[in-house]
């Protein structure tokens, strides 16, 4: 039997319209470092926790840090995780070489991300979503207790590492304050705006080839443990049935809404008061347990956010009003390096240059007004094609 991508009638369009939504988190988390020289202000401490003058910016930066930094990437990486075990398991239907298939997909899809890294945008994320990916087939033939187990451990052991690792250099950082280290980040910081703000897409390049790549590739051995634990709540949730059957287990649905939302909305209310310096303790120490806290709090409240949708998208009425954002969900490649592109079109610059000159609030204005472009534009693309292009040439490669 020749192998062939999933048709409509095999889609459920629930998933569709969640990850449609979760394009819309990612590119608010997103925004901020297309923006803004994130990626250099974390070698200063300073330059952490503080907000923003003016209320309505104050607002929106603890929005992002309540609802959106940390919850959407789980999100899409639980959608993966599931998206892996509903596409191996109906080609395993079909009496075709899963394991092969998969292995193509994720080959193009870490080709792809390498280009996408190296030659756009330092925040790329499919790469680690390939490498990761590649290890979810040592779990495909696990009991479901082995792959919770694996998850629980793998995500705590990356919130241990990760938030000692940060809290260890941020104090190393702020003991080097006034010396001669601090005063090469500052130039290092100003080197990235100059670069992003006026450069030449060569300069840039340069610049990232040498200050940003090399930091991020070699992030992939903190990145990728977290993104398997994450990947393979999604496969366990697959296993388990609880989206193919989903009418079944609405009683589950509703206990994980409700075991996920207390501790998920108090683990995202502590990270944003120690990520934005509003409790008396030391910015290198807060910052520090922010993030790790954050690896264990994101996914609680992101379970939350899927559990939520899975009773809301019950009714078909429901479903049929969010058919534009399914689209976006079913284009969800193709638009997440559309975004990719537009961002970087209007801040860089060989661009409209507007680095370093947005603000918060007008940075969630910007991300609405991407998005409902990305909205119609899917919707409309989805009247007269199956898939999105990017979609399409995945699938040849996968099939070929």
């Amino acid at each position: 039997m020749r192998a062939a991508p999933a048709t409509g009638k095999e889609r459920i369009e629930t998933l569709d319209i969640v990850r449609g939504i979760a394009l819309l988190g990612i590119l608010l988390a997103n925004m901020v470092s297309f923006k803004s020289p994130i990626f250099q202000n974390q070698s200063l401490p300073s330059e952490l926790g503080v907000l923003p003058p003016g209320i309505i910016n104050q607002i929106s930066v603890l929005f992002l840090d309540l609802f959106i930094t940390g919850k959407f990437y789980p999100l899409f990486s639980f959608l993966f995780g599931l998206g892996f075990y509903l596409f191996y398991s109906r080609l395993v239907e079909k009496g075709l070489q899963a394991a092969a298939l998969f292995k193509n997909r994720m080959a193009f899809l870490l080709g792809l991300g390498l280009f996408h890294l190296i030659l756009l945008w330092s925040g790329d994320i499919l790469h680690t979503y390939a490498v990761a990916g590649f290890f979810l087939l040592l779990f495909i033939g696990r009991s479901t207790k082995t792959i919770l187990s694996w998850s629980i451990g793998l995500i705590t052991f990356s919130a241990v590492i990760v938030g000692g690792l940060t809290t260890a250099g941020n104090l190393l950082l702020t003991s080097q304050s006034g010396s001669t280290y601090e005063s090469q980040a500052q130039q290092t910081i100003s080197e990235a705006e100059t670069a992003y703000n006026s450069g030449s897409f060569t300069e840039l390049f340069m610049f990232r080839l040498t200050d940003e790549i090399p930091v991020i590739l070699g992030n992939i051995f903190f990145t990728v443990p977290n993104v398997l634990g994450i990947f393979l709540i999604g496969l366990y949730v697959g296993k388990k049935g609880w989206i193919t059957h989903s009418v079944d287990h609405l009683k589950t649905w509703r206990k994980i809404q409700l075991y996920t939302m207390v501790p998920g909305i108090a683990a995202a209310i502590i990270f944003a008061l120690f990520t934005n310096n509003l409790v008396p303790f030391p910015t290198w120490l807060t910052s520090g347990l922010a993030e790790g806290l954050n690896i264990v709090g994101g996914p609680l409240l992101m379970l939350f956010y899927m559990a939520t949708a899975m009773l809301f998208f019950q009714k078909q009425n429901r479903i049929r009003l969010a058919q534009p954002l399914a689209s976006v969900g079913k284009m969800a490649l193709t638009n997440y390096l559309l975004q990719t592109i537009l961002c970087i079109m209007i801040f860089y610059g060989f661009g409209l240059g507007l680095y370093g000159a947005i603000d918060a609030a007008t940075g969630i204005l910007i991300t609405i007004i991407i998005f409902a472009a990305q909205v119609i534009l899917s919707f409309l693309w989805l009247q007269s094609h199956q898939q999105g292009p990017m979609e399409k040439v995945w699938r040849k490669w996968t099939y070929r």
